[in-house]
Order: C-alpha cells, then structure tokens, then sequence
C-alpha cells in the first residue's frame, strides 16, 4: 500500500514539474492567438488568462495548457516506472496545491506567470489517461518493441486512440511490432497510418480490406487529380467550374508516399498486397 502511495506521489510531482517548468507557445498557438485577439502583448494575454470567464478564454485555456506529445511521451515513461495509481489520486493531490506556471512566448513579449485554474489541471491530467489500461495482450506485444522512446510513443497512441480493441486487432498488432516493431525509419509513419485506418474501420473490418481501400481511395485521387490537370491544360479554370467540373488539390508525393507505406504494412504482416500498373 505504501508503494501505492510512493508511486502516485511521484508521478504527480513530475506532472507538477512540467507546470513548473512553463508552456512554450508554438507557432500554430502564437497564431491562433494573434489572430483572434489581434497581436495582443504579453500583458493583455495575461489579463485575458485571469479574467472572467468566456469561450475564447476557456479555448485558449486548453490550447496552451495541454500536453503536447513530448510531454505525453516523458510521462508515460514515469508511469512505468512508478504506480501512478488512478486519476482520481492525482486530481485529489493538485486540489491542495496552488500551481504557479509560465507562458514562454517564442519572440519579443517574453513570458509571463500565471496560476493554473484548478480545471485547467484537471484537464491536463484527464490527457493523460492515467487510469487507462491497455490489457495484458497488447501490452505483452508492445513489450516486444526494444526502443524505450518508441515503445512508450506506442502506448501513447493506443491511450489516445481512445478505443478498446478486438481480440482480432490486438492479434494484428502483435504481428505488426513483431515485423516492424524495430524498423528505424518509418516505423511511426506506418503506426500512424495502421490507427487511421482502423479506428475509421472499426473492430470488426478485415484489416487487410481496410488497408487495401485506403489505397484504393489514393489511387483514385491521383487519378482524379491527373484528370483535372489534364482538363486544366485545355481550358481555363472559369470555364471548368461553368461546366461543373470540381477542382481537385492533393499533395501527390504525400498521397504517394501513403500508398507506399499501405504496400509496406501489408507485405510485412500478410507477406502480400495490391499494386495498381501506374503506380508500381
């Protein structure tokens, strides 16, 4: 009971640590920011912070205090180091305390403190996902994953995936880390793209389906885009929107690259795919 205690104490004093340590605005923040308040200073951000309560305020709020991927990824690793025990503790800890913190601005205004509202914390541990668990299956077939920061990444992803999984899906993964687990170059481009096709697909799909017609769906907006370029070529854009013909923009290297990666996964798990003579 005592390790219990010890565990969670710990890692709610590294979640204080970050706050501790302050929030870095990044540039998607600083310009949601200038863009909606109107290049406000330091000053008026701080007032903005602190003052009665709106929408704008409480968006803003979220925007800045919630952790980013990095620090997902630092305290995850605490959480296999030291029993965190449940959310419940940990909200129950910082509902005593009074959290000062800074905001670092990445140009001239600098940074100011401000003292966390008790539901900003809240929200920030609620990200957290520290009374979530993965289940012993899929918990064992990460384990085969040697990379600590990729392994802890993994766990990450699955938490925020916020769903449970099939016995048929976790049957997949442990096939996907055992095959890819310790690629060192697109290891997380083929994750990514495995948690995109199956919580579009649901627990129930045909895994190697769901992936099939996720290339399938690329393929045919190359085609639709190489189409549409064709048709730009002979007629000018006025004159194609007249005739009811809808613009297309993709990015064709980063479509192509999906389609790559799809042939990349379903090669290493089911030692097949389908390839379209265009594109082979």
């Amino acid at each position: 009971m005592k390790a219990l205690e010890e565990g969670y104490l710990k890692v709610a004093g590294k979640i204080e640590e970050v706050f501790q340590k302050g929030f870095c605005l990044d540039s998607k923040v600083l310009h949601y920011i200038d863009s909606t308040f109107s290049n406000p200073s330091a000053t008026e951000i701080e007032e903005l912070l602190t003052g009665e309560s709106d929408f704008e305020k409480e968006t803003l709020l979220k925007l800045i205090f919630s952790p980013d991927e990095s620090t997902r990824i630092l305290l995850e690793e605490s959480f296999e180091e030291d029993n965190p025990g449940e959310e419940e503790q940990i909200r129950a800890y910082f509902s005593t305390k009074r959290i000062r913190t800074k905001i670092r601005f990445p140009d001239e205004r600098g940074t100011r403190e401000i003292i966390l509202p008790p539901r900003v914390i809240d929200e920030f541990v609620s990200h957290l996902n520290i009374s979530k668990r993965l289940g012993e299956k899929l918990t064992k077939a990460i384990g085969v994953i040697s990379c600590e920061k990729r392994r802890v990444f993994t766990k990450v992803k699955l938490k925020d995936a916020g769903k449970a999984f099939s016995e048929k899906t976790v049957d997949f993964f442990t096939l996907f880390f055992e095959k890819l687990g310790e690629e060192k170059d697109d290891f997380n481009e083929c994750f990514d793209l495995v948690l995109e096709v199956l919580c579009e697909a649901g627990n129930d799909a045909d895994i190697y389906s769901a992936l099939l017609c996720k290339k399938a769906a690329s393929y045919q907006s190359l085609l639709c885009s190489e189409r549409f370029e064709e048709q730009l070529q002979k007629n000018n854009i006025e004159t194609l929107l007249m005739q009811g013909v809808r613009p297309v923009s993709i990015d064709k290297d980063a479509v192509m690259r999906k389609m790559e990666i799809i042939d990349r996964i379903c090669l290493a798990v089911f030692g097949k795919t389908t390839y379209y003579e265009k594109y082979l």
